[in-house]
């Protein structure tokens, strides 16, 4: 593999008198279907604008050397048909191509000219032929990898709305993610960093994502497909939704907490969108969180006080699993952005709502031990004991401000927990001896917004020690850390040691001391 995990491998058996290839067509999605088609040419729109397109670059190699092989891009139905099917819609370019390529053992890249081709509408992005007088007879094999379009000039890839993968994983189930959360705070981290033109492409990424949900611009999910959230033509179905293609199955599937909508992270992306609006003022931005927040207020409430999870699943399929438990991570979240709007609207409802999370949060204080609780069962009263978490304990300290004062004893709780290595786990039991790089990072902030700078310093340089070489930090210090939680199927919540957005953002939020929480 090139430069990843992955690469496309191609394989013909090649006959005298014989040829075949591959063209990669783009899909379409109807409005209100869930199973993409194939691109056939006989739909306007399908075809996506590349124009400004000025090469095709992609890597090859063969599997021994010496095979050879004709690329091209372009050509779908140029001729007016594709095989004996009319195509009225066909590329606004017939096929551009590069013959006669010889390929060696070893990865090359290779480009296609396209600065006098017409890119308006490009269906076969990519294709490649073999025959016996060009390649020869027999069993040919070959690769290829990152394929891609370029601008004249390239620099960079895409400087649209664009949302960033949360880990750097081959987990099919979350290979292709992009974790509200884990976006919600790369922005603040680059807001923290006076980057505020990269914090904008997330943050736009998230605006677009409400207004064009596919179901309704009222909510945002747990995740979306990380890179460009606009989709390509044709595809009308919203923006893009995380999932895995099973080939055994021959369907796209997609994972229920994904395509759901809790609290907590529509809570963060609230507070990312505020932060921005903050420091340098938008009101688009602005206006998002509060059509965020108002929706909890209408749909995560209950007959009593604080916010209640949201819910997993499609609501566009009419397929939902609300939850009716509260946790407390959520509210303390819910709190700082409800807190947020009363202070620059003065509207009512929103102290109500920042006064009603408060009160959760108080109720789940153990006076005796120093701790809070992680939240409530399913009747949104009764306080789950079980478990002691780090996050509950540090946000509450972070977003309280001079609310946490009948609280400071919790701070003993929190130095309790770091780790003989000097770092802090997910929670108190910690079954295993590793420890959370995401909640050491947003620890050492703790400390550097109390202005115990040697403390937090000294966490940060333990954090440094396992800093990864292109500058993430992994999710876990062991491959399989508990949590002490449950997923929805039964399993339990570990986190890996992949490299992680998450502790990434928080760690440079440290460094910059940037409460994420106040403004």
């Amino acid at each position: 593999m090139r430069s990843g995990s992955t690469a496309i491998r191609c394989e013909m058996d090649v006959h005298p008198y014989d040829w075949g290839g591959w063209m990669f067509l783009n899909g379409y999605l109807p409005a209100g279907e869930t199973q993409p088609h194939l691109s056939d040419g006989l739909q306007p729109g399908q075809g996506i604008d590349l124009s400004g397109a000025a090469e095709l670059r992609f890597f090859a190699k063969g599997e021994k050397g010496g095979e050879k092989v004709e690329f091209f891009t372009c050509g779908f139905g140029y001729d007016g048909q594709y095989g004996t099917q009319i195509v009225p819609y066909p590329d606004s370019a017939g096929k551009q191509t590069l013959k006669n390529v010889t390929l060696t053992g070893d990865w090359q890249e290779y480009i296609i000219d396209l600065r006098k081709a017409d890119m308006r509408s490009v269906s076969c992005g990519f294709g490649f032929a073999l025959s016996a007088r060009l390649s020869g007879t027999g069993n040919k094999v070959f690769y290829l990898d990152e394929i891609r379009f370029v601008p004249e000039g390239y620099t960079g890839w895409n400087d649209g709305p664009s949302l960033l993968r949360s880990y750097d994983t081959d987990n099919i189930f979350i290979m292709n993610a992009a974790y509200t959360y884990d976006n919600a705070l790369a922005a603040m981290a680059f807001l923290s960093d006076k980057k505020p033109e990269a914090a904008a492409r997330i943050l736009d990424g998230f605006v677009y994502a409400v207004n064009h949900d596919r179901f309704k611009p009222d909510r945002i999910r747990n995740a979306y497909m990380a890179g460009p959230v606009e989709p390509a033509n044709g595809w009308e179905n919203g923006v893009n939704i995380p999932g895995w293609w099973d080939q055994e199955a021959g369907s796209w599937y997609e994972d229920r907490y994904q395509t759901g909508s809790n609290t907590g992270n529509t809570a963060y992306a609230a507070l990312a969108l505020l932060q921005y609006d903050a420091l340098y003022g938008n009101e688009g931005y602005r206006k998002t969180a509060q059509l965020l927040m108002d929706r909890i207020l209408e749909k995560n409430t209950d007959s009593r006080y604080g916010f209640t999870a949201g819910y997993d699943g499609w609501p566009e399929a009419d397929v939902v699993y609300p939850f009716t438990y509260k946790s407390i991570e959520h509210n303390i979240d819910a709190y700082a952005a409800f807190k947020r709007l009363y202070e620059i609207t003065g509207e009512q409802k929103y102290k109500d709502a920042a006064d009603s999370a408060l009160s959760l949060i108080a109720a789940l204080y153990d006076e005796e031990d120093h701790y809070f609780y992680t939240g409530t069962g399913d009747d949104g009263i009764t306080a789950n004991k079980g478990i002691i978490v780090l996050d509950a304990q540090v946000w509450n300290r972070m977003a309280l401000g001079e609310e946490f004062e009948p609280y400071k004893a919790v701070l003993d709780t929190v130095s309790s927990m770091r780790t003989p290595e000097g770092g802090f786990p997910f929670s108190k039991g910690n079954e295993n001896g590793g420890w959370w790089p995401e909640g050491t990072a947003f620890t050492a902030l703790m400390y550097r917004l109390l202005g115990e700078d040697q403390t937090a310093d000294s966490i940060l340089k333990t954090l440094c020690n396992i800093q990864l070489e292109r500058g993430m930090f992994p999710a876990a210090t062991v491959d399989s850390l508990p949590t002490g939680f449950e997923l929805f199927d039964g399993s339990s919540w570990n986190y890996s040691s992949e490299a992680h957005t998450a502790p990434t953002a928080w760690f440079i939020m440290a460094v910059n001391g940037f409460d994420p929480y106040n403004f």
